[in-house]
């Protein structure tokens, strides 16, 4: 073997083992992946391992605006992680933020609590677990952390595209149509989670349900989801109120139903113009 061969098999060695550790690390996390589907297979389950297991490990995040903490669970034999988000601000008149000036601005990890329950009302499973628990003093949203997932933003920078788009955007049509229910003020590109098999997270709603009954953004609704129409048709104040009402005033919630009846008008509307073209299920 002459010398001037010698760097070509270092390169090759190095690219070998690079591609090991990176095929080790995601085996690992995959194994970590399949195992927590196992032991917590249901939402309940979820829930009350979020309820009742020991932090043992935090950190800042680093990212949003409220900056939330990464917590390590102990759970057992297991380990797990959540986010804890504890940022209630609720301010009447004019709010000077980044992009403008917000009427009655309210900030406040209760409406994350309240997107989940709404959620699991409406039969989305677009919002990962979220429950109420306190820690360190201060009452706050405890959210199940999406393993392996990047962000919308993330997607964008590394030039990803979908492998099925018209799954994409149907999940992206059923975002836009919960935004104009709870009135989110706040989806960016770094609240959209995207998990290796492609299913869309949505997190961070804790600008969400202010007290407007007109829509937000009535231009996102071009396609509706059947199933997600069926549902909010089905949605009754009295039952919003008994699974959202801790978190939200009487008013918030009478103004989310005013803007359930836009949305279904909409839906109706469109229906009528364009047939059943605009549904998928």
């Amino acid at each position: 073997m002459t010398r001037e061969h010698h760097p070509m098999f270092r390169r090759i060695f190095l690219a070998l083992f690079a591609f090991f550790i990176t095929f080790s690390l995601y085996a690992q996390e995959t194994i970590q992946k399949s195992r927590l589907s196992e032991l917590y297979p249901t939402l309940e389950a979820k829930e009350y391992a979020l309820r009742t297991a020991k932090v043992i490990k935090s950190k800042r995040l680093g990212t949003g605006i409220t900056n939330p903490l990464k917590l390590t669970m102990q759970d057992g034999d297991t380990q797990f992680y959540a986010v804890f988000k504890d940022v209630h601000v609720r301010k009447p008149g004019m709010t000077k933020l980044k992009g403008g000036v917000e009427l009655d601005f309210k900030d406040s990890w209760q409406f994350d609590v309240a997107a989940y329950e709404l959620d699991k009302l409406l039969g989305l499973n677009m919002i990962p677990v979220t429950i109420e628990r306190r820690y360190e003093g201060e009452n706050g949203a405890m959210v199940w952390w999406i393993e392996n997932a990047m962000t919308e933003g993330q997607r964008k920078e590394k030039g990803l595209e979908p492998p099925d788009i018209d799954a994409w955007n149907r999940a992206l049509y059923k975002v836009r149509l919960f935004d104009n229910l709870v009135y989110n003020i706040d989806r960016n590109l770094g609240n959209l989670l995207i998990t290796p098999e492609w299913k869309v997270w949505m997190i961070d709603h804790s600008r969400c349900f202010k007290s407007m009954e007109n829509l937000k953004a009535k231009s996102d609704l071009a396609r509706f989801s059947l199933s997600f129409i069926q549902a909010l048709k089905k949605l009754d104040e009295a039952q919003v109120q008994d699974r959202l009402g801790k978190y939200l005033t009487t008013y918030e919630i009478r103004s989310m139903m005013k803007r359930r009846d836009a949305i279904v008008q909409e839906f109706e509307k469109a229906r009528v113009a364009q047939g059943d073209s605009i549904l998928f299920p």
